[in-house]
């Protein structure tokens, strides 16, 4: 079982889940707010997680931060593993200046809608557990 923790008051991070899971997110992985109980257990067990403001990737006691865990997420796609591996040879300094400057200004960009998730996407959204 792998995790993704997001932050899911972010439009931006939920239709980023929810597009994984329309373009082929492996039955393995579920997705979790990083507010509930099983990410203060994640934050108790890996305090230096709690200071990240990032997606968090959990896959066993390993942990993907920030551009990181999101080409991580798109090599995990069968359509996208080129573009997932394409993101891994960018310098990861790159990558996460592009990920802080996208996520520092996420509320200031263009606005997005909430989609609305069908059954077999909420199957992927699990209800903490602690």
């Amino acid at each position: 079982m792998a995790i993704i923790y997001y932050d899911k008051n972010c439009v931006y991070c939920y239709n980023f889940a929810i597009w994984l899971i329309q373009n082929g997110l492996p039955k393995h992985y579920e997705i979790m707010s990083l507010k509930g109980d099983a990410a203060q257990h994640l934050f108790d067990q890996h305090p230096e997680a709690k200071n990240r403001n990032s997606v968090i990737v959990q896959e066993g006691d390993h942990l993907y931060y920030k551009s990181t865990a999101i080409a991580h997420l798109i090599k995990s796609l069968s359509s996208f593993k080129l573009l997932g591996y394409a993101l891994w040879m960018i310098p990861k300094p790159i990558r996460d200046f592009g990920y802080n400057l996208f996520a520092n200004n996420r509320d200031k960009m263009w606005h997005a809608e909430w989609h609305q998730p069908t059954k077999e996407e909420r199957a992927f959204f699990t209800e903490d557990k602690a």
